[in-house]
């Protein structure tokens, strides 16, 4: 129906052992989404027939994922359009009951192994409808999930142009290393690997029956004035973000902590792009030593200078280029025992999800008024926190498995982290 006789077969990534992995170990529940508010009410029946346009392209989210011992593959599957959208009525027609609507599909899983990998939820008010697309990170990272938005507006503005799309192609971290030359294969490989953090970790208990999230944003005025504080300092504002949090958690901890940064790495591919939606990030380690300075700006000096060195430096990818040749050789459920035996996993972890495009997000006639883009819900105590930016407007937030306890710890540290970032402004 939706494949068209098509590849109906695609093989594992690392990146989808990954992801499977920090599922099975309860560190992470891998769902990234978006809740979009629209200024009007969309064309249901043109909804449900871009979905069937998005499969035929990109077919992977309409899969069921397999493991055996030498290997893994997702396999395509045919599932009724209702398993992909879900409409549900505002009966209140107010904004609580939306809210409590979008919410209710914001904290429900996908089931990665029995698919499908994306769930569309429209909450459909009087005058408007509002939507909650959740996404399996195994599909996925960040930049895969824009990229995805935007084919999805796209078919649903101009079906025509679903030839405009390439069929699914490599999926893997391979596309990023096939072009390297040996020289540069070798940096990556005999470059020293970092060093894990000390362990130190905010006092969350944690609750698994109890997920929240917890959203600061900025004003258009607030982002103008941090754009141009950062270009004032020849910094990016990912550099002001890092430096607030560094701060806070010092404040919290009186010493310096270890955060994991998430980058994009497209830039090192040609034309920047990947063959097909999909994961292409690493995180490094961004470290200021054992003082952070008494000022916001010594302490971006330290933070500009660890994230600088590191983010343009492709031997970033030793442990991902190490993961790619043992995929190559050994068989799927050894890979997937190495990741689980030797990836570390950091108490602190940012990601800049970027900008979203607005022109890229209309459907038809109809476009958003507000957006979130957020990552999946860690669990304690891990601290995940992610940025991401619409029509000048910057939204934080953090997801956790936690309790009332913990949701307290997570607005203070929120609160005093707006505070240290906005204390430039």
């Amino acid at each position: 129906m939706y494949n068209n006789g098509k590849q109906k077969i695609f093989k594992y990534t690392t990146s989808d052992v990954h992801q499977g992995t920090f599922l099975e170990k309860k560190i992470t529940n891998i769902v990234i989404r978006f809740i979009i508010k629209l200024n009007g009410k969309l064309d249901i029946e043109r909804f449900k027939q871009t979905v069937q346009l998005t499969i035929e392209k990109f077919p992977i989210i309409s899969c069921k994922f397999y493991e055996h011992f030498f290997s893994a593959e997702w396999k395509f599957q045919e599932y009724p359009i209702e398993d992909f959208v879900v409409i549900e009525e505002n009966k209140n027609n107010n904004e609580e009951t939306e809210n409590e609507l979008l919410m209710k599909y914001y904290y429900k899983d996908l089931d990665y192994k029995n698919g499908p990998q994306v769930r569309f939820a429209i909450i459909q008010s009087s005058d408007h409808d509002s939507l909650c697309i959740t996404i399996n990170h195994m599909i996925c990272d960040g930049v895969g999930f824009k990229e995805f938005l935007y084919m999805f507006c796209d078919l649903y503005t101009y079906p025509e142009h679903i030839n405009n799309y390439p069929e699914i192609g490599d999926r893997s971290y391979m596309q990023l290393f096939k072009n390297l030359t040996l020289k540069e294969k070798w940096n990556i490989l005999t470059t020293d690997m970092v060093n894990p953090f000390k362990e130190v970790h905010l006092d969350l208990k944690g609750d698994l029956n109890r997920p929240f999230v917890e959203i600061r944003s900025l004003t258009e005025e607030d982002y103008f004035k941090l754009k141009e504080y950062s270009k004032a300092k020849g910094v990016t504002l990912n550099d002001l973000f890092f430096t607030a949090m560094m701060r806070t958690l010092y404040n919290i901890f009186n010493r310096t902590v270890g955060i994991i940064c998430d980058i994009n790495l497209r830039k090192f591919l040609k034309d920047k792009k990947t063959e097909c939606i999909t994961n292409m990030s690493t995180a490094l380690d961004c470290r200021v030593g054992d003082e952070i300075g008494d000022t916001f700006e010594e302490t971006l000096n330290k933070v500009s200078k660890s994230l600088g060195k590191q983010k343009n430096d492709i031997t970033c990818t030793k442990g991902d280029y190490l993961l790619e040749i043992f995929r190559q050789i050994l068989p799927y459920r050894l890979v997937k025992f190495l990741l689980e035996t030797f990836t570390p996993v950091c108490s602190f972890e940012m990601s800049n999800l970027g900008i979203i495009d607005k022109s890229k997000t209309l459907f038809k006639n109809v476009q958003p008024t507000s957006v979130i883009f957020s990552g999946s819900t860690v669990c304690a105590p891990i601290f995940e926190f992610s940025a991401s930016t619409y029509d000048n407007i910057i939204t934080f937030s953090v997801n956790l498995y936690g309790t009332p306890e913990d949701q307290k710890v997570i607005n203070d540290v929120l609160d005093n982290y707006i505070k240290e970032l906005t204390s430039i402004i």
